[in-house]
C-alpha cells in the first residue's frame, strides 16, 4: 500500500485539474513527502512548506488552521485559481524568552566590553536605566532597534550552554555571558518561563 502511495505522488500529472489537485494533497502525511512532491511538481504550481507559531502568528487564517488536527486543510477559491493548505504536522515545541545586548569583539576589545557591561548592569540594578533603552543604544544585535526582544525561541536556537544558563536564571534576572569561540558577548535578562508552544507545519499550494 505505502509503495502505491509513493507511486502515487511521484509520478507527474497528465492534467493538473484544481479537483484532482486536492486528491493528490490529500495523500501526502508526512514532511518528506510534502518536500518530495514539491520537487517532483515544481514547474505545476507554486508550493512551499511553512511553519505557523501560536504565539508569533495570529492572522484570521492561523487562527483557523490551529484549530484543525493534524491531517486537516483548509482550501481557499477565487477568481484567479485555488490555494490549498494541508497540516502535515502539529506538535508542542519548548520555547523560552529573553532579551539581550550584544557587543562587539571585531570592534571592541574585551577590557571595554567588560568595563562598559559593568557600568550598563550597575545601570539596570539601581533601576537608573531600564534595558530596553541601553539595548538601543549600546547593543550589536539586530534586535537593537526594538530594545533587544528577541521574541518567542525555540530550543536549539542558541548553544546548549546558553540555553543551560538561561534556563538557571529566574524571570527579571540580568547577566552577563560569554560565547568566546564565537567572540559573541552579551547582556542578557530572562523575560519569561519557558513553555510549551503549539506550532504547525503546512504544504501550501496555489493552483491557477
Amino acid at each position: 500500500m505505502k509503495y502505491y502511495k509513493l507511486l502515487f505522488l511521484f509520478i507527474p500529472f497528465l492534467s493538473f485539474s484544481q479537483n484532482n489537485m486536492e486528491i493528490y494533497v490529500d495523500n501526502i502525511t508526512t514532511i518528506d513527502e510534502a518536500k518530495a512532491f514539491l520537487k517532483t511538481h515544481k514547474t505545476n504550481f507554486k508550493g512551499k512548506i511553512i511553519t505557523f507559531n501560536k504565539e508569533k502568528h495570529k492572522t484570521r487564517l492561523a487562527s483557523e488552521l490551529f484549530e484543525k488536527a493534524k491531517g486537516g486543510k483548509k482550501v481557499i477559491k477565487t477568481e484567479k485559481g485555488k490555494t490549498i493548505y494541508k497540516i502535515i504536522d502539529k506538535k508542542q515545541i519548548i520555547h523560552y524568552k529573553v532579551s539581550i545586548m550584544l557587543f562587539d569583539n571585531e570592534k571592541t576589545s574585551i577590557s571595554e566590553i567588560n568595563s562598559l557591561r559593568s557600568f550598563i548592569l550597575k545601570g539596570i540594578k539601581n533601576k537608573e536605566h531600564k534595558f530596553e533603552n541601553l539595548a538601543r543604544v549600546y547593543s550589536a544585535h539586530q534586535t537593537a532597534k526594538t530594545g533587544g526582544d528577541l521574541g518567542w525561541l525555540k530550543k536549539g536556537t542558541f548553544s546548549n550552554r546558553f540555553e543551560k544558563v538561561v534556563s538557571d536564571k529566574r524571570v527579571g534576572q540580568v547577566f552577563s555571558f560569554d560565547e568566546h569561540r564565537q567572540k559573541k558577548y552579551y547582556i542578557i535578562m530572562k523575560t519569561q518561563d519557558s513553555k510549551q508552544i503549539e506550532e504547525i507545519t503546512i504544504l501550501k499550494i496555489e493552483q491557477k
